[in-house]
């Protein structure tokens, strides 16, 4: 289990990061034509949010109280409903960042910040 407001390296690929609730596996997520232009894409228990590179990132993982980082390229927002005790973040033939979430509907922002030796995006879970 990680810890929240911790940052944690994980590596990219395919260009996603997916989000997701529960303990099976990620879920699979079709990237429709629409779903690339906005730059995230829905399924059933998760989201996936566009990677900039592939490669390693940073990753931070914030609930409720939250400032965003000073410098962001990019940020989406989507409504989040968790159902479990954990989220998980990951990437294609990744590891698996596991989470302590407390179950509830949220909005998920995802801050995307380009550095010069790796990405750094930050998730921001603020209960609704």
């Amino acid at each position: 289990m990680n810890a929240l407001n911790q940052i944690y390296s994980l590596s990219i690929s395919y260009h996603q990061l997916t989000v997701y609730a529960g303990n099976q596996s990620p879920p699979v997520i079709d990237w429709t034509d629409d779903a690339i232009r906005q730059g995230f894409a829905t399924g059933e228990s998760g989201v996936s949010f566009e990677g900039v590179h592939n490669g390693r990132a940073s990753i931070i993982t914030t609930l409720d109280n939250f400032e965003p980082p000073s410098s962001v390229d990019r940020s989406v927002t989507v409504p989040f409903k968790h159902t479990h005790d954990h989220i998980h973040i990951t990437s294609v033939m990744s590891q698996v960042l596991s989470f302590p979430i407390p179950k509830g509907d949220y909005e998920l922002t995802c801050y995307t910040s380009r550095q010069s030796d790796q990405d750094i995006y930050s998730f921001y879970f603020k209960r609704v």
